[in-house]
């Protein structure tokens, strides 16, 4: 069994992945969790658009639907990987089924936010096509309806109350100690 620290540094040879709602922050928190555990970092979202381009002309040209079934191999691609990662997801990947499949081989982190907290990141919206002219309201609809998946995926669920990248990051990280040693006690 290894020591926390060690599960701290290598993981136990599963990635860390963060979902959540748009403007929970996991691209930032992301990042900055996978420079703490020394791993690589992986946006699914901007991993997307390396391979194909801007999202809302992809959404407008081919549609939701190809966008998830794009979204769906970008993840299951990035999952395998041979290397541990930290990796954030698009705020939908949770839809797919068989992403859901993959996900409970990771370590998935659940980062959550207020409706408040989500109006003032999000914006007019203009980036996020499927929030459409009433980003706000739109969130609502949108979370409502997954908020129940995000939570049967998570193992652990960050609270909104902790909005600063670096307590998020450490509060993960304790998190992270304890999935670990209950995982390797078993």
């Amino acid at each position: 069994m290894r020591s926390p620290a060690a599960a701290e540094n290598r993981g136990d040879g599963r990635n860390i992945v963060l979902i959540g709602p748009m403007g929970s922050g996991k691209s930032t928190v992301g990042a900055a969790l996978a420079r703490r555990l020394h791993r690589p970092h992986v946006d699914t979202d901007q991993f997307f658009v390396a391979r194909h381009g801007p999202i809302p002309p992809y959404f407008s040209l081919h549609g939701e639907e190809s966008f998830r079934a794009e979204e769906e191999k970008i993840v299951a691609e990035l999952l395998d990987s041979p290397r541990p990662s930290v990796i954030s997801l698009g705020g939908g990947s949770v839809l797919s089924p068989s992403t859901r499949e993959l996900l409970a081989e990771q370590v998935v982190v659940l980062l959550d936010l207020t409706v408040a907290q989500a109006a003032q990141r999000l914006g007019d919206g203009s980036t996020r096509p499927i929030l459409g002219e009433h980003p706000v309201q739109s969130w609502m609809r949108i979370y409502a309806e997954r908020e129940q998946i995000y939570r049967d995926c998570a193992d652990i669920v960050m609270s909104p109350d902790d909005e600063h990248i670096d307590v998020r990051v450490e509060t993960i990280v304790r998190a992270l100690h304890t999935t670990f040693r209950r995982d390797h006690s078993a």
